[in-house]
Formats: C-alpha cells, sequence, structure tokens
C-alpha cells in the first residue's frame, strides 16, 4: 500500500473518532438542558468558578498600605564568617577528660600555693589572671572564698568559678567565671549567684569543756568559732559551763548544684547550765557577718564604738602607706584619725581595762591603751589630758570618758588617733567586722522574731530528745538466780 494510501486511511480513523466524540457530547448536553436539576447545577458552576476565582485574586493582591511597607523594605546581606580551621581543630581537640577540684583561699595564701591545691600547672592560664583586675582576689588572695576549677589530666585549667561573697547587705553573691577557648584564649564573665542552704541541728553534753563537748560532737570548726560570740557577753561574765551541761545548735550548709561548699551562720544555740535554759540566735543587723541577739533584740556580743569621740571626722584613714604630715617619712598609718575641737571628750570604745598610760613626745603624746579582752584592744592618742582617775588596772565601761581631744606629740593639730587591734595586730575600725549595736531596731527585731519561730520549735525538739534517758540494761544472770531463789525455802 502506498504512503498517500495509509495517510488517507489515518485520516479517516481520526475523523470517525472526533465524530463520535461530538456526538456522545450533543447527547450529553441536550439530556443536561432537558433537566431543569441539571441545568440549576450547570448554572451554580459557572458563576460560582469564576466569583471564587475573583475574591481570591482580590485577597491575594497588596493592598495600598502593604505596598507602602513593601516599598520601604530594605535587603540586608551580611556575609557570615567561616571559623578558622585552625579554631575547629582546637574544638575538636579540647574535649579531654577532666577533673574537677576545689579549695577555700586561705590566710596568707599565695596563687601559686591555690593553683597546687587544685593540681593546677598552667603558666597561660597564671599570666591571664595577673592582668585581669577582676581576679585580683586570686593574684591578691582574699581568705574564705571558695574557689572550683576543672582540670585536664596534663593538669591544664579548662575553667575556674570564683564564688564571691557579698560583705555588705548593699551588695550580691557574685561568681567569676574563667572559661579557656583553644590553647591560650580564655575569657572572663561575672554572674550572680545563690547559695541552696539547708539546716543542721546536733546536740550534746559538757563532760570536761565545751570547746572538747563540741569537737566530740563533730561540729564544724567554723561553726565551733562562732559559739563563743553567740555567749560572749555572758562568758565574760563569769559563764562556765560544767560537766553535765547540755547544748544544742541549729547552723547554715551550704551547696553550690547540690555539692557541698561550706557551713554558713550558727542559726541558735541553747546552753542548759545548772538546770537553767540559755538562748542565743543570729540575726542580720545590717553589718558584714551580722550578730547574735537575745529574742528581746539586746545583743548577746561586746559592742564597739567605732567613732569614740564627739564632733569628729576622719582627717587620715587607716592605709598601708602615707607620708607622716610632720616628718615627711612615708610609713604604714595603722590607725584613724579623728580630727575634732581640743577638749572633746573621748570615750572607751566598750569594756575593759585599762593596760597602758603615758606619754610619747615623738609619737602618741598623752595616749592610754585598753585591754578589751585576750584578742582586742584600743589606744588613744595625741590626748590634750587623760581623766586622773583613770590609771593601769583600772576597769571602764563602754562610753566612759577616758580623755579630752588635744594635740600632744607628734600632732600638727587636734585630733584623736584611735587604734583596733585583734591579736596584737592594728586594724580598720571603721570597716572592720566587729559588733557595734547594743540593740536591733524595730524592724530588724520583728525580722528575728519571724526567723526564730521555728529555730526554737527545732531546739525544743532537740530539748526533749536529751531527755530521753537510757534505761540500766538489766542484768538476766542475777535476775534468774533471783527467779531460782523464790522456789528455795527460806532456811
Amino acid at each position: 500500500m502506498s504512503a498517500p494510501s495509509v495517510l488517507a486511511k489515518n485520516l479517516r480513523t481520526v475523523g470517525q473518532g472526533i465524530r463520535i466524540c461530538v456526538h456522545y457530547a450533543a447527547q450529553f448536553w441536550v439530556s443536561m438542558i432537558r433537566s431543569p436539576y441539571r441545568r440549576v447545577c450547570l448554572g451554580t458552576i459557572f458563576t460560582v468558578l469564576p466569583l471564587s476565582a475573583g475574591i481570591a485574586a482580590y485577597n491575594l493582591s497588596p493592598s495600598g498600605a502593604e505596598e507602602e511597607a513593601r516599598s520601604r523594605q530594605v535587603m540586608i546581606e551580611v556575609p557570615l564568617e567561616i571559623p578558622a580551621i585552625s579554631e575547629q581543630i582546637d574544638v575538636v581537640t579540647s574535649h579531654r577528660p577532666q577533673a574537677t577540684h576545689t579549695t577555700m583561699i586561705r590566710r596568707n595564701d599565695t596563687l601559686a600555693a591555690i593553683f597546687s591545691r587544685l593540681n593546677v600547672s598552667d603558666a597561660d592560664a597564671t599570666r591571664f589572671i595577673r592582668q585581669q583586675r577582676q581576679m585580683q582576689v586570686l593574684s591578691n588572695p582574699r581568705e574564705g572564698v571558695y574557689v572550683q576549677a576543672k582540670v585536664t589530666a596534663d593538669r591544664k585549667l579548662q575553667s575556674l568559678k570564683i564564688f564571691l561573697e557579698a560583705r555588705n547587705a548593699k551588695e550580691e553573691d557574685t561568681v567569676l567565671t574563667m572559661t579557656r577557648h583553644g590553647e591560650k584564649r580564655f575569657t572572663l564573665e561575672s554572674d550572680p549567684f545563690v547559695y541552696e542552704t539547708q539546716h543542721a541541728m546536733t546536740a550534746g553534753v559538757v563532760k570536761t569543756t565545751l570547746e572538747e563537748a563540741l569537737k566530740e560532737d563533730g561540729v564544724p570548726e567554723n561553726v565551733a568559732k562562732q559559739v563563743p560570740q553567740a555567749f560572749e557577753r555572758r562568758l565574760r561574765n563569769g559563764l562556765k559551763l560544767a560537766p553535765g551541761d547540755d547544748f544544742r545548735l541549729i547552723y547554715e550548709r551550704k551547696y553550690l548544684g547540690g555539692d557541698f561548699v561550706r557551713t554558713g551562720h550558727l542559726l541558735a544555740m541553747a546552753i542548759t547550765h545548772q538546770g537553767k535554759p540559755i538562748e542565743s540566735f543570729w540575726a542580720d543587723d545590717g553589718t558584714r557577718n551580722g550578730g547574735f541577739y537575745n529574742l528581746d533584740g539586746t545583743t548577746n556580743q561586746v559592742a564597739f564604738i567605732r567613732v569614740p569621740v564627739d564632733g569628729a571626722r576622719v582627717t587620715s584613714s587607716f592605709m598601708p602607706m602615707r607620708r607622716h604630715p610632720v616628718t615627711g617619712v612615708l610609713r604604714p598609718h595603722q590607725g584613724t584619725d579623728f580630727g575634732a575641737p581640743r577638749g572633746n571628750r573621748i570615750y572607751a570604745a566598750s569594756d575593759g581595762v585599762v593596760s597602758r598610760r603615758s606619754f610619747d613626745r615623738r609619737g602618741y603624746g598623752n595616749y592610754l591603751i585598753i585591754k578589751h579582752d585576750d584578742e582586742r584592744s584600743t589606744l588613744y592618742g595625741h590626748m590634750s589630758r587623760i581623766e586622773k582617775n583613770i590609771k593601769v588596772g583600772t576597769k571602764v565601761k563602754k562610753g566612759q570618758v577616758i580623755g579630752y581631744v588635744g594635740a600632744t606629740g607628734l600632732a600638727t593639730g587636734p585630733h584623736l588617733h584611735y587604734e583596733l587591734r585583734v591579736n596584737d595586730r592594728q586594724v580598720n575600725p571603721l570597716t572592720t567586722t566587729i559588733p557595734d549595736k547594743d540593740k536591733l531596731t524595730a524592724e530588724e527585731k520583728q525580722a528575728l522574731l519571724a526567723a526564730a519561730r521555728p529555730l526554737t520549735t527545732r531546739l525544743a525538739l532537740l530539748n526533749r530528745i536529751q531527755s530521753v534517758k537510757p534505761q540500766p540494761i538489766r542484768d538476766e544472770s542475777a535476775l534468774a538466780t533471783s527467779d531460782d531463789n523464790k522456789d528455795q525455802p527460806a532456811s
């Protein structure tokens, strides 16, 4: 068959197919228009579909406000910095096994000694610490600060946390976090922190001395040191515990992240002496360490007057080095000078005994030293005169007039040179943590009563436990012999 014949045959086949389709479509259309129901459905479809398309187009088109907002949009393109491959390698290789070490900074500590206890030997970390002003707590160590370090097996420091506790009510506890990045790069951050505090209770009986009883009962050393402060006035007035006296105390235990860090304040203590209970409670009195008080708000400690002179102002502060106003020599000024008019009264800072009365022409001029206890004494210099009845061995009371402001000795004008000595070492009387209040304010007393309410309940519970005395053990063999004798006839 020729090609034209084949093409004609195919065209005829296509034409027949089209004709059949048109035929069936015509039949379908006739059936649709003949049925009223189908005509309504068909009209609905052709009406709704264009309307829906129009609504959609309207909603999708931006409004005038949108177009204006879009016209104001600015595209900002910022290239992303790709970290150096060396830093990525440092990150991967820095994930080495680490151990956590902790320590408390001690008196006269050095950075080398602190690092030795933390198992750290790291010259780069040492260099970074010495360059940071905030890290002076380590380069010039502050006693009592808690330090936590994460260290690798090769003794390289990975992170260091220094927990700085507030020194007064206006400050907050702060943790300094030093973190290593790579081999020689460190960062330093400062954030507030809060201890998790729990209360611990213990009780015991005095066999020889209270000190030995506390040690035998396992009372932490830091808490045991606070016990004499809690009853300082009574102990100085002759209170002596005897064998058989008992004690009960409650103190703080402080935690960070579930790890025990340190003991805190002795919160409450009760002593039964000769059958009579004596109690003392710690209260926040606005000073750095607070103080111990009775529930009526009166102090249980020996309080000191920080400025023991009338009408005074500080003219020369306590400082490690200053140029003497008369001699011009650089030397420490280990006291505080209070300028005041000549003849103003000077008072004993606390109860005590006069241990020295003398005149030093090239120094203190007319001066007194009062010994307050085995640890503390005060010196009063440059007085114009000392009260006649004040002699060595004289007992004085807090606030008693002992002399008058002058400029005797090596002085340029009338003032009081005042020194507070603790264990024969001069300390700054304006900043050191000595009790200086005889009574709490009304607000502080209410806070004390609220805090003491649950503590008194616990002390009473400990007292009840102590009062339950164990029964003597009965001798079973003796009891059996006694029972056997019951059956024997009397001779």
